[in-house]
Protein backbone atom coordinates (compact mmCIF):
# COMPACT_ATOMS: atom_id res chain seq x y z
CA UNK A 1 0.00 0.00 0.00
CA UNK A 2 1.45 3.65 -0.60
CA UNK A 3 1.15 6.19 1.77
CA UNK A 4 -1.43 9.18 0.89
CA UNK A 5 0.28 11.77 -0.86
CA UNK A 6 -2.14 14.57 1.06
CA UNK A 7 -0.95 12.49 4.68
CA UNK A 8 2.21 12.27 3.81
CA UNK A 9 2.27 15.72 2.75
CA UNK A 10 0.36 16.82 5.89
CA UNK A 11 2.99 14.54 8.50
CA UNK A 12 5.74 17.05 6.68
CA UNK A 13 4.50 19.86 7.92
CA UNK A 14 3.65 18.10 11.36
CA UNK A 15 6.89 17.29 11.71
CA UNK A 16 8.74 20.33 10.06
CA UNK A 17 6.71 22.45 12.36
CA UNK A 18 8.05 21.41 15.49
CA UNK A 19 11.49 21.69 13.71
CA UNK A 20 11.63 25.13 12.73
CA UNK A 21 9.46 26.13 16.12
CA UNK A 22 12.28 24.54 18.57
CA UNK A 23 14.93 26.31 16.26
CA UNK A 24 13.71 29.21 16.44
CA UNK A 25 13.95 29.13 20.25
CA UNK A 26 17.42 27.65 20.11
CA UNK A 27 16.36 24.21 20.63
CA UNK A 28 18.96 21.93 18.54
CA UNK A 29 17.20 19.88 15.97
CA UNK A 30 18.98 16.30 15.46
CA UNK A 31 16.80 15.16 12.18
CA UNK A 32 13.35 14.99 11.12
CA UNK A 33 12.69 11.81 8.88
CA UNK A 34 9.00 10.51 7.61
CA UNK A 35 8.95 6.97 8.18
CA UNK A 36 6.95 5.31 4.86
CA UNK A 37 6.53 1.65 6.34
CA UNK A 38 4.20 3.15 9.36
CA UNK A 39 3.05 6.47 7.64
CA UNK A 40 4.38 8.43 10.43
CA UNK A 41 6.57 11.30 10.98
CA UNK A 42 9.13 12.22 13.60
CA UNK A 43 11.70 15.35 14.66
CA UNK A 44 14.73 14.40 16.92
CA UNK A 45 14.41 17.72 19.07
CA UNK A 46 16.69 18.24 22.29
CA UNK A 47 14.65 18.40 25.48
CA UNK A 48 13.03 22.00 25.72
CA UNK A 49 12.46 22.29 29.54
CA UNK A 50 14.55 25.07 29.87
CA UNK A 51 12.19 27.54 27.94
CA UNK A 52 9.37 29.51 29.16
CA UNK A 53 6.33 27.29 29.73
CA UNK A 54 4.64 29.47 26.90
CA UNK A 55 7.28 28.40 24.32
CA UNK A 56 7.18 24.79 25.69
CA UNK A 57 3.75 24.71 25.03
CA UNK A 58 4.26 26.25 21.35
CA UNK A 59 6.61 23.86 20.68
CA UNK A 60 4.26 21.08 21.04
CA UNK A 61 1.35 22.67 19.72
CA UNK A 62 3.47 23.61 16.59
CA UNK A 63 2.98 20.74 14.56
CA UNK A 64 -0.59 21.04 14.73
CA UNK A 65 -0.45 24.42 13.89
CA UNK A 66 1.69 23.89 10.97
CA UNK A 67 -1.02 21.50 9.09
CA UNK A 68 -3.79 23.80 10.43
CA UNK A 69 -1.99 26.48 8.23
CA UNK A 70 -0.63 25.04 5.75
CA UNK A 71 -1.88 22.23 4.77
CA UNK A 72 -5.83 21.94 6.41
CA UNK A 73 -7.14 19.77 7.50
CA UNK A 74 -5.17 18.39 10.07
CA UNK A 75 -5.14 15.01 11.42
CA UNK A 76 -6.23 15.18 15.19
CA UNK A 77 -4.51 11.50 15.90
CA UNK A 78 -1.35 12.74 14.72
CA UNK A 79 -1.15 15.55 17.79
CA UNK A 80 -2.71 12.95 20.22
CA UNK A 81 0.78 12.87 21.77
CA UNK A 82 1.79 16.65 21.72
CA UNK A 83 -1.58 17.21 22.95
CA UNK A 84 -0.92 15.51 26.23
CA UNK A 85 2.62 16.77 26.64
CA UNK A 86 0.74 20.51 26.65
CA UNK A 87 -1.37 19.28 29.45
CA UNK A 88 1.60 17.92 31.47
CA UNK A 89 3.22 20.83 31.11
CA UNK A 90 -0.29 23.33 31.93
CA UNK A 91 -0.56 21.14 35.29
CA UNK A 92 3.19 22.04 36.46
CA UNK A 93 2.65 25.79 35.72
CA UNK A 94 -1.58 26.15 36.17
CA UNK A 95 -2.97 22.98 38.08
CA UNK A 96 -6.94 23.03 37.37
CA UNK A 97 -9.53 24.15 34.94
CA UNK A 98 -9.05 27.44 35.65
CA UNK A 99 -8.97 31.29 33.26
CA UNK A 100 -5.05 31.31 34.02
CA UNK A 101 -4.83 28.00 32.50
CA UNK A 102 -6.79 28.34 29.37
CA UNK A 103 -5.09 31.56 28.91
CA UNK A 104 -1.56 30.08 28.64
CA UNK A 105 -1.87 27.16 26.60
CA UNK A 106 -3.71 30.30 23.98
CA UNK A 107 -0.75 32.06 23.98
CA UNK A 108 1.21 29.17 23.64
CA UNK A 109 -1.45 27.92 20.49
CA UNK A 110 -0.90 31.78 18.98
CA UNK A 111 2.89 31.85 19.67
CA UNK A 112 3.34 28.29 17.56
CA UNK A 113 1.18 29.89 15.00
CA UNK A 114 3.13 33.47 14.89
CA UNK A 115 6.29 31.65 14.91
CA UNK A 116 4.91 29.41 11.78
CA UNK A 117 3.97 32.34 9.95
CA UNK A 118 7.17 34.51 10.85
CA UNK A 119 9.35 31.86 9.25
CA UNK A 120 6.98 30.05 6.63
CA UNK A 121 9.98 30.32 3.82
CA UNK A 122 11.79 27.88 6.15
CA UNK A 123 8.84 25.65 6.82
CA UNK A 124 8.05 24.97 2.98
CA UNK A 125 11.90 23.99 2.33
CA UNK A 126 11.92 21.48 5.08
CA UNK A 127 8.61 19.84 3.63
CA UNK A 128 10.04 20.30 0.37
CA UNK A 129 13.04 17.97 1.07
CA UNK A 130 11.09 15.85 3.26
CA UNK A 131 8.77 14.68 0.67
CA UNK A 132 11.88 14.68 -1.99
CA UNK A 133 13.74 12.49 0.74
CA UNK A 134 12.35 11.46 3.46
CA UNK A 135 14.79 12.59 5.81
CA UNK A 136 16.85 15.70 6.81
CA UNK A 137 19.73 15.33 9.07
CA UNK A 138 21.26 17.93 11.47
CA UNK A 139 23.45 19.50 9.45
CA UNK A 140 20.65 20.28 6.13
CA UNK A 141 18.23 21.52 8.36
CA UNK A 142 20.76 24.25 9.94
CA UNK A 143 21.70 25.04 6.14
CA UNK A 144 18.33 25.61 5.27
CA UNK A 145 17.39 27.85 8.65
CA UNK A 146 20.33 29.81 7.30
CA UNK A 147 18.30 30.63 4.37
CA UNK A 148 16.75 33.93 3.88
Amino acid sequence: MTWDRDDKERTAFHEAGHAVVAWSFGVIVGCIHLDLKNESGHAMIAPATHLKPIEQIANWYAGREAEKAFKFPANPHKSKDDLFRVGQILDEHTPGETRERQDLRERGRACAEACLREHESKVLLVVRHLMQHHYVDRVAFEAMMQEP
